[in-house]
């Protein structure tokens, strides 16, 4: 299990979490990945890295579709249960696909 500075995070129930989200999010969302680490003010973090669909990264609403996203991910995460401060980057699958990030993969 992770450390973080206010104690453990079940590694295996945050995997969980992440898959049943992106079984509920598909096919807009490909893929989720996450980190952990202190954010800027040093507090215990979960860092997600979102990978959209094309199609879904074209929507003129894509804020909405952000807050879809970062609302079922927080719900089934339990973010605040598990004490932790959550941030949200996204990119498409063509963008990932051109720049070829491991952590995105």
């Amino acid at each position: 299990m992770p450390y973080v500075p206010i104690g453990f995070v079940n590694q295996q129930d945050i995997d969980a979490a992440v898959q049943r989200a992106t079984k509920a999010l598909a096919p807009t969302v490909v893929r989720i990945r996450y980190d952990f680490g202190p954010d800027w003010t040093g507090d215990p973090s979960i860092f997600f890295r979102i990978v959209l669909a094309d199609e879904a990264a074209k929507r003129p609403k894509l804020s909405d579709l952000a807050q879809t996203v970062e609302l079922i991910l927080l719900r089934e995460v339990k973010v605040e249960e598990q004490g932790l401060h959550a941030y949200f980057n996204y990119r498409s699958l063509s963008e990932q696909d051109n720049l070829k990030e491991p952590a995105w993969a």
